[in-house]
C-alpha cells in the first residue's frame, strides 16, 4: 500500500469519528415495521447494544477504493472498551505496514512501510480542521452501537429527531448547523450561500428486530459531501450477533472513496492488549496540506 492510500485509510477514520433529541415527528409509515415511540425505540437500542469488554478480530479482509484505483489487504483489530482500538494493516502477504493506536486522550500511526509516524492528542485536529475528535463515537462506530452527534454551536437549541418508518426499519434524522470558522472555510472549493455554518443533516436506520444500527450518514447538504458506514450480514460471532461487513463511505461531488471490511472470526472478552512502537528512523508523517 503507498504512502497515500496509507493516508487516505487513516483520513476515512478520522472523518468518520466527527462527521438526544427527544421531539420527534412520525412520518410515512411501512405496514411491516411496528408503530414505535422514540423514547421505546431508543430504549430497545440500548438494551440491545453489543455487551463486551473486549474485542479480538485476527482477520479483517479489506478493500480502499477510490476513483480507478483500488486495493486488497488485511487488517486485525484490537478493542479493550473504554480504553483502546488498535488496528494493524497488513499486505496481503501478512506482513505489517501500518499500525493505528487510538486511546481516550491520543492518537498515534506509523507507517511501517514508508517509515514514517503520526502521534497527537485530539486537540491537533481541532487546531487544523477544527473538528472535535471523540474516541468514543470511533469505539461506537466499529462496535455497531448507536452514534448520536451534536453539532449545535449553540448549546441551548433543541435537537429534533425525525421518527420513519422505512423499509429497512426506523430511521432517525435531523438536520443541524455547524458554524464554520476560519481555517474550515478554506477547504471550500465551491461559494457557499452561507458563509457562517454549514447544514449536517445525520440519518441513522436502526433494525426493527434487533435494534441494531444498520447505516449511520453524516452529510453537508449544500456541499453534497458526506461520510457513512453500513453494516450488513448479521451473524453469530462468539455467542453475540454482530455484521459480517462493515461498507464506510467518503463522498463529495468531486470524488468517492469507499472502503470494505469483511471480518472472518471475531472473538469477545478475551485478553488483548495495546502495543505500540516507533523507530528512531523514522520520520513525522505530514497530513493535509501541512509541509
Amino acid at each position: 500500500m503507498d504512502d497515500m492510500k496509507v493516508r487516505l485509510l487513516l483520513l476515512l477514520m478520522i472523518c468518520l469519528s466527527v462527521l438526544s433529541c427527544r421531539t420527534v415527528k412520525q412520518t410515512v409509515v411501512k405496514k411491516e415495521v411496528p408503530l414505535i415511540t422514540e423514547n421505546k425505540l431508543l430504549k430497545n437500542i440500548e438494551e440491545n447494544e453489543l455487551k463486551y469488554n473486549t474485542l479480538f478480530a485476527k482477520r479483517i479482509d479489506a478493500s480502499l477504493k477510490s476513483a480507478n484505483k483500488s486495493n486488497d489487504f488485511r487488517l486485525s483489530m484490537k478493542i479493550q472498551r473504554d480504553s483502546f482500538v488498535q488496528i494493524s494493516v497488513n499486505a496481503p502477504l501478512g506482513i505489517e505496514v501500518a499500525r493505528i493506536l487510538l486511546t481516550r486522550d491520543s492518537v498515534k500511526f506509523v507507517d511501517m512501510h514508508n517509515k514514517k509516524y503520526f502521534l497527537s492528542d485530539y486537540s491537533y485536529f481541532y487546531d487544523r480542521f477544527e473538528t472535535e475528535l471523540n474516541y468514543d463515537y470511533i469505539q461506537k462506530i466499529f462496535t455497531n452501537s448507536f452514534v448520536n452527534i451534536n453539532f449545535e454551536s449553540n448549546p441551548e437549541k433543541t435537537k429534533k429527531y425525525k421518527l420513519s418508518r422505512v423499509d429497512e426499519g426506523y430511521e432517525l434524522s435531523m438536520i443541524q448547523e455547524k458554524a464554520l470558522g476560519r481555517k474550515i472555510k478554506k477547504l471550500y472549493k465551491k461559494k457557499r450561500k452561507n458563509k457562517d455554518f454549514m447544514l449536517i443533516q445525520q440519518k441513522v436506520t436502526i433494525d426493527p428486530t434487533t435494534f441494531k444500527p444498520l447505516s449511520f450518514f453524516l452529510e453537508d447538504i449544500e456541499e453534497e459531501a458526506g461520510v457513512g458506514v453500513e453494516y450488513k450480514n448479521f451473524k453469530d460471532f462468539s455467542g453475540k450477533l454482530f455484521p459480517e461487513k462493515f461498507v464506510f463511505d467518503l463522498f463529495s461531488a468531486e470524488s468517492k472513496m469507499n472502503l470494505k471490511l469483511e471480518f472472518q472470526k471475531i472473538e469477545f472478552d478475551v485478553p488483548v492488549k495495546s502495543n505500540f512502537r516507533v523507530s528512531s528512523k523514522y520520520k513525522p508523517l505530514m497530513l493535509s496540506d501541512e509541509k
